[in-house]
Protein backbone atom coordinates (compact mmCIF):
# COMPACT_ATOMS: atom_id res chain seq x y z
CA UNK A 1 0.00 0.00 0.00
CA UNK A 2 1.34 3.42 -0.93
CA UNK A 3 1.89 5.59 2.13
CA UNK A 4 0.90 9.23 2.28
CA UNK A 5 3.21 11.70 3.97
CA UNK A 6 2.17 15.05 5.36
CA UNK A 7 4.22 17.88 6.90
CA UNK A 8 2.46 21.19 7.47
CA UNK A 9 2.15 23.94 10.08
CA UNK A 10 0.23 23.53 13.34
CA UNK A 11 -3.03 25.30 14.11
CA UNK A 12 -5.15 25.45 17.27
CA UNK A 13 -8.62 26.75 16.26
CA UNK A 14 -10.93 27.21 19.26
CA UNK A 15 -8.23 25.84 21.52
CA UNK A 16 -8.64 22.34 20.08
CA UNK A 17 -5.77 20.57 18.38
CA UNK A 18 -6.95 20.85 14.78
CA UNK A 19 -3.81 20.51 12.74
CA UNK A 20 -2.62 19.24 9.38
CA UNK A 21 0.77 18.12 10.68
CA UNK A 22 1.64 14.52 9.95
CA UNK A 23 0.51 13.10 13.30
CA UNK A 24 -2.79 14.93 13.71
CA UNK A 25 -3.13 15.69 10.02
CA UNK A 26 -3.86 12.05 9.26
CA UNK A 27 -6.77 12.22 11.69
CA UNK A 28 -8.16 15.29 9.94
CA UNK A 29 -7.77 13.64 6.54
CA UNK A 30 -9.42 10.56 7.97
CA UNK A 31 -12.47 12.53 9.01
CA UNK A 32 -12.65 14.05 5.53
CA UNK A 33 -12.52 10.68 3.83
CA UNK A 34 -14.92 9.02 6.23
CA UNK A 35 -17.28 12.00 6.04
CA UNK A 36 -17.23 11.80 2.26
CA UNK A 37 -18.25 8.15 2.35
CA UNK A 38 -21.05 8.85 4.82
CA UNK A 39 -22.34 11.75 2.75
CA UNK A 40 -22.97 9.49 -0.22
CA UNK A 41 -24.60 6.65 1.67
CA UNK A 42 -28.17 6.36 2.92
CA UNK A 43 -27.27 4.98 6.35
CA UNK A 44 -29.64 4.99 9.30
CA UNK A 45 -28.65 7.47 11.97
CA UNK A 46 -27.63 4.65 14.33
CA UNK A 47 -25.27 3.14 11.77
CA UNK A 48 -23.63 6.52 11.21
CA UNK A 49 -23.14 6.89 14.95
CA UNK A 50 -21.41 3.50 15.17
CA UNK A 51 -19.19 4.32 12.20
CA UNK A 52 -18.08 7.60 13.74
CA UNK A 53 -17.21 5.82 16.99
CA UNK A 54 -15.34 3.03 15.17
CA UNK A 55 -13.36 5.47 13.02
CA UNK A 56 -10.87 5.98 15.84
CA UNK A 57 -10.83 2.30 16.80
CA UNK A 58 -9.82 0.73 13.48
CA UNK A 59 -7.69 3.62 12.19
CA UNK A 60 -4.44 1.61 12.26
CA UNK A 61 -5.96 -1.87 12.13
CA UNK A 62 -5.24 -3.24 15.64
CA UNK A 63 -4.79 -7.00 15.82
CA UNK A 64 -7.87 -9.01 16.84
CA UNK A 65 -8.55 -9.78 20.51
CA UNK A 66 -11.26 -11.67 22.39
CA UNK A 67 -11.28 -9.34 25.41
CA UNK A 68 -9.26 -6.37 26.62
CA UNK A 69 -8.28 -8.22 29.79
CA UNK A 70 -6.79 -11.06 27.72
CA UNK A 71 -4.60 -8.86 25.52
CA UNK A 72 -0.93 -9.78 26.11
CA UNK A 73 1.17 -7.07 27.75
CA UNK A 74 3.27 -6.78 24.61
CA UNK A 75 0.20 -5.86 22.57
CA UNK A 76 -1.18 -3.20 24.95
CA UNK A 77 0.57 -0.43 22.93
CA UNK A 78 -1.85 -1.12 20.07
CA UNK A 79 -4.74 -0.16 22.35
CA UNK A 80 -2.79 2.81 23.72
CA UNK A 81 -2.38 3.90 20.10
CA UNK A 82 -6.19 3.92 19.70
CA UNK A 83 -6.52 6.05 22.84
CA UNK A 84 -3.97 8.62 21.66
CA UNK A 85 -5.58 8.98 18.26
CA UNK A 86 -8.97 9.35 19.91
CA UNK A 87 -7.54 12.25 21.92
CA UNK A 88 -6.14 13.85 18.77
CA UNK A 89 -9.35 13.62 16.75
CA UNK A 90 -11.02 17.01 16.31
CA UNK A 91 -13.99 17.62 18.58
CA UNK A 92 -16.05 20.26 20.35
CA UNK A 93 -14.02 20.43 23.56
CA UNK A 94 -12.43 23.86 24.01
CA UNK A 95 -9.66 22.61 26.31
CA UNK A 96 -6.61 21.22 24.49
CA UNK A 97 -5.81 17.63 25.48
CA UNK A 98 -2.21 17.98 24.32
CA UNK A 99 0.46 20.63 24.00
CA UNK A 100 3.22 21.27 21.51
CA UNK A 101 6.75 22.28 22.45
CA UNK A 102 9.49 23.49 20.14
CA UNK A 103 11.85 20.67 19.40
CA UNK A 104 9.79 18.13 21.35
CA UNK A 105 6.74 17.62 19.16
CA UNK A 106 3.34 16.93 20.73
CA UNK A 107 3.12 16.14 24.44
CA UNK A 108 0.18 14.23 25.97
CA UNK A 109 0.00 13.45 29.68
CA UNK A 110 -0.13 9.84 30.82
CA UNK A 111 -3.29 10.54 32.83
CA UNK A 112 -5.05 11.87 29.73
CA UNK A 113 -4.22 8.73 27.77
CA UNK A 114 -5.29 6.52 30.68
CA UNK A 115 -8.63 8.31 31.00
CA UNK A 116 -9.33 7.94 27.27
CA UNK A 117 -8.31 4.27 27.34
CA UNK A 118 -10.73 3.62 30.20
CA UNK A 119 -13.59 5.32 28.34
CA UNK A 120 -13.00 3.23 25.22
CA UNK A 121 -12.25 -0.15 26.77
CA UNK A 122 -13.98 0.03 30.15
CA UNK A 123 -10.81 -0.47 32.20
CA UNK A 124 -7.41 1.24 32.57
CA UNK A 125 -4.38 0.00 30.62
CA UNK A 126 -2.32 -2.75 32.21
CA UNK A 127 0.77 -0.62 31.58
CA UNK A 128 2.04 2.46 29.77
CA UNK A 129 4.63 1.97 27.07
CA UNK A 130 6.09 3.45 23.92
CA UNK A 131 4.18 2.70 20.74
CA UNK A 132 6.17 1.40 17.80
CA UNK A 133 4.31 1.34 14.51
CA UNK A 134 5.29 0.65 10.91
CA UNK A 135 4.59 4.32 10.16
CA UNK A 136 5.47 6.15 13.39
CA UNK A 137 6.72 5.88 16.97
CA UNK A 138 5.06 7.47 20.02
CA UNK A 139 7.64 7.62 22.81
CA UNK A 140 6.52 7.15 26.42
CA UNK A 141 8.59 9.06 29.00
CA UNK A 142 8.06 7.30 32.36
CA UNK A 143 9.97 9.98 34.29
CA UNK A 144 7.81 12.84 33.01
CA UNK A 145 4.74 10.59 32.65
CA UNK A 146 3.98 11.88 29.17
CA UNK A 147 3.79 10.61 25.61
CA UNK A 148 5.91 12.43 23.04
CA UNK A 149 4.60 12.34 19.48
CA UNK A 150 6.60 13.09 16.32
CA UNK A 151 5.62 15.80 13.87
CA UNK A 152 6.31 13.85 10.70
CA UNK A 153 5.39 10.42 9.48
CA UNK A 154 3.56 8.23 6.96
CA UNK A 155 0.27 6.52 7.53
CA UNK A 156 -1.78 3.52 6.45
CA UNK A 157 -5.27 4.26 7.76
CA UNK A 158 -8.70 2.64 7.55
CA UNK A 159 -12.31 3.78 7.85
CA UNK A 160 -15.32 1.68 8.94
CA UNK A 161 -18.40 0.70 7.00
CA UNK A 162 -20.94 -1.03 9.23
CA UNK A 163 -22.88 -3.62 7.22
CA UNK A 164 -24.75 -5.41 10.00
CA UNK A 165 -25.87 -4.73 13.59
CA UNK A 166 -26.76 -7.66 15.84
CA UNK A 167 -27.88 -7.30 19.45
CA UNK A 168 -27.29 -10.24 21.78
CA UNK A 169 -28.14 -9.59 25.42
CA UNK A 170 -26.03 -6.65 26.60
CA UNK A 171 -23.72 -6.75 23.59
CA UNK A 172 -23.90 -5.24 20.13
CA UNK A 173 -21.98 -7.13 17.45
CA UNK A 174 -21.13 -5.03 14.41
CA UNK A 175 -19.98 -6.43 11.09
CA UNK A 176 -17.47 -3.87 9.88
CA UNK A 177 -15.78 -3.46 6.51
CA UNK A 178 -12.32 -1.88 6.70
CA UNK A 179 -11.94 0.66 3.89
CA UNK A 180 -8.35 1.69 3.17
CA UNK A 181 -7.70 5.41 2.76
CA UNK A 182 -5.39 4.78 -0.17
CA UNK A 183 -8.15 2.88 -1.99
CA UNK A 184 -10.44 5.92 -2.17
CA UNK A 185 -10.43 7.52 -5.59
CA UNK A 186 -10.55 11.21 -6.31
CA UNK A 187 -12.89 12.74 -8.85
CA UNK A 188 -12.42 16.44 -9.58
CA UNK A 189 -10.55 16.87 -6.31
CA UNK A 190 -13.22 15.23 -4.16
CA UNK A 191 -13.73 11.71 -2.83
CA UNK A 192 -15.57 9.32 -5.09
CA UNK A 193 -19.18 8.57 -4.04
CA UNK A 194 -18.42 4.88 -4.54
CA UNK A 195 -16.90 3.09 -1.55
CA UNK A 196 -13.83 1.00 -2.39
CA UNK A 197 -13.84 -2.74 -1.88
CA UNK A 198 -13.07 -3.51 1.79
CA UNK A 199 -9.54 -4.49 2.72
CA UNK A 200 -11.17 -6.96 5.11
CA UNK A 201 -14.22 -7.49 7.30
CA UNK A 202 -14.21 -7.92 11.08
CA UNK A 203 -16.69 -8.35 13.93
CA UNK A 204 -16.47 -5.68 16.64
CA UNK A 205 -18.39 -6.23 19.87
CA UNK A 206 -19.53 -3.22 21.89
CA UNK A 207 -21.11 -2.97 25.34
CA UNK A 208 -23.28 -0.12 26.62
CA UNK A 209 -21.89 2.01 29.43
CA UNK A 210 -23.05 5.06 31.37
CA UNK A 211 -20.84 7.67 29.71
CA UNK A 212 -22.54 10.39 27.63
CA UNK A 213 -19.38 10.91 25.56
CA UNK A 214 -18.72 7.18 25.15
CA UNK A 215 -22.06 5.33 25.38
CA UNK A 216 -20.28 2.13 24.29
CA UNK A 217 -17.00 0.43 25.10
CA UNK A 218 -15.07 -1.99 22.91
CA UNK A 219 -15.22 -5.59 24.07
CA UNK A 220 -13.52 -7.47 21.23
CA UNK A 221 -12.37 -7.36 17.62
CA UNK A 222 -12.50 -10.74 15.90
CA UNK A 223 -12.66 -12.19 12.37
CA UNK A 224 -16.10 -13.40 11.25
CA UNK A 225 -16.91 -17.05 11.95
CA UNK A 226 -15.35 -19.14 9.22
CA UNK A 227 -12.71 -16.53 8.42
CA UNK A 228 -14.89 -14.62 5.99
CA UNK A 229 -12.71 -11.53 6.09
CA UNK A 230 -10.96 -10.96 2.79
CA UNK A 231 -7.56 -10.40 4.44
CA UNK A 232 -6.21 -12.53 7.29
CA UNK A 233 -5.56 -9.52 9.52
CA UNK A 234 -2.68 -10.92 11.56
CA UNK A 235 -2.54 -13.16 14.62
CA UNK A 236 -5.12 -13.11 17.38
CA UNK A 237 -4.20 -11.19 20.51
CA UNK A 238 -5.97 -13.24 23.11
Amino acid sequence: MVKHKRAHKWAFPLGVILTALAVVGAVTLGRMAWGGVRQWRENPKETQMFEEFLAKIILHDPEPFDSVGAVPIGKIPQLLDISIWAILRPGDDTKPAATIKDGEGVIIKEETVEAEFTKIFGQPPAKHASIEGSDFDFAYDPAAKVYRLPVTGAFDIYFPRVTNIKRTGSSIVLTVDYLAYNDFKLEDGSFSPVDPEPAKTMLITLYAQADPDYPYRVGSITPPVGGQDSVAGGPRLG
